[in-house]
């Protein structure tokens, strides 16, 4: 395993400076080359810095050893794309650091695409930072990011190879440095979880990768707080995922000038915080937590923020993997009850129908005309897990985006397929 080794701090800052640093855009480096995180990320990601929509080089890269990588390493975790817009990313850091700027310990990102977060984070906060990430194809336009800062900037950064995945960018103005890894973040390494001041995973997850997660995330020091894209509080016994206090209400006494953004910046105070991303740029509602010392002390935290009811709750999306077949997850409900075998199982490349019509049976691909009314959708997919019921966990082919509770009627085996028995529909007594 390879991982962040913590170096010494630098020398404590004015406050004034780390109000600077939490905010984002400091400046650190010599002369005449880019020196601001924004110069440099600017430097090491051209036009893709601070893009927005549906067509960031994240969703372009993905290939087959993509999806290839979710099957056999990421256990269902989806590659549905976005990601955090550079004024969300200084939001996100006032919540991780704001008023505990001497929190030691480096920022996990887990699930961090092509870099642009955990860069921001390492050149704005400059702190060890530590990113992994499932796609192959992702993890290489990450790691091209920190080779061109280090050939933008030499006199301060210096780029080092630590094997076939993985790379380092370190950085001689504050003695940090940058990893990224190609990989689960399943196995992110414990020494890094145990030590980890704060942890971000704007990763789409199934079910039962979500109970994982928060199982992994027991392991980390109470006081690291996490952001995670759906909830993850209460899925494992003994959790001790709270949520972050709110900050007080900006022009409070005390409060430093130029830090009213801190206000509503530590989200709702029961698990949730909007932070503009690629898709949603007034604001994605996120899980925000903070690990407590102990489980009963986490359950205490719990009843006391849900007894303030004069907050504006923050939406977060606890429905699981978005899919492009819930718009049409009606026709589930009036296929027939699984049955008790199917030809096709874990790992086997199938395909998966879906219509906007609520057919009895989809039939097979080839049946029917698939631009009329009549059309079934048939995309090719693979089988990741099948539960006690027999509903498949899938993951598309051309995407690496994840379905789960697919009704396994829904599914066929390309060169194996079934004739389609007739089925039999009780109308009722009255039926001509």
């Amino acid at each position: 395993k390879v991982f962040v080794r913590p170096r010494r701090p630098p020398a404590p800052a004015s406050r004034e400076a780390k109000s600077m640093a939490v905010l984002g855009d400091d400046a650190v480096g010599s002369e005449g080359s880019p020196s601001t995180a924004t110069e440099l990320l600017q430097a090491a990601y051209g036009l893709e810095f601070g893009k927005t929509g549906h067509a960031l080089a994240g969703h372009t890269v993905i290939e087959q050893a993509d999806v290839e990588s979710v099957v056999q390493k990421g256990q269902g975790s989806s590659l549905l794309y976005g990601e955090l817009l550079p004024a969300g990313v200084t939001k996100l850091s006032i919540a991780l650091f704001h008023g505990r700027e001497e929190v030691p310990g480096p920022v996990l990102e887990l699930g961090m695409g092509t870099g642009k977060v955990a860069l921001q984070i390492f050149l704005s906060l400059h702190r060890d930072v530590y990113g992994v990430e499932l796609a192959p194809g992702r993890w290489q336009l990450a790691d091209n990011a920190l080779r061109k800062l280090a050939e933008t900037a030499p006199g301060r950064f210096s780029y080092e190879r630590l094997g076939e995945e993985s790379s380092r960018l370190l950085d001689s103005a504050t003695g940090r440095s940058c990893e990224f890894a190609c990989g689960s973040l399943l196995d992110t390494p414990m020494e890094l979880l145990r030590s980890a001041a704060a942890i971000v995973m704007e990763v789409c997850l199934p079910k039962e990768v979500q109970r994982l997660a928060c199982a992994m995330l027991q392991h980390c020091p109470a006081g690291c707080r996490a952001v995670g894209y759906a909830p993850l509080h209460g899925l494992v016994d003994g959790c001790r995922l709270v949520p972050v206090r709110p900050a007080p209400a900006a022009g409070g006494a005390g409060e430093p000038e130029g830090m009213s953004e801190v206000a509503g910046a530590l989200g709702d105070g029961i698990g949730g915080l909007a932070l503009p991303a690629s898709w949603k740029e007034q604001g994605h509602g996120f899980a925000f937590y903070e690990l407590s010392e102990s489980a009963s002390t986490a359950q205490a935290a719990w009843s006391t923020a849900l007894d303030n009811q004069t907050v504006t709750r923050v939406a977060v999306d606890a429905s699981g993997c978005p899919s492009r077949a819930r718009k049409t997850r009606y026709t589930d409900d009036v296929l027939p009850s699984p049955r008790t075998n199917y030809k096709w199982g874990k790992g086997d490349k199938v395909l998966v129908g879906y219509s906007w019509l609520p057919f009895f049976d989809l039939g097979n691909p080839g049946d029917g005309s698939a631009g009329g009314l009549d059309g079934v959708t048939w995309m090719e997919a693979q089988v990741i897990s099948v539960n006690e019921d027999g509903f498949a966990t899938i993951c598309y082919q051309d995407d690496g985006t994840v379905e789960e509770m697919v009704h396994p009627e829904r599914i066929r085996q390309e060169n194996c397929l079934e004739k389609r028995a007739p089925i039999d529909i009780d109308w009722g007594d009255d039926a001509a």
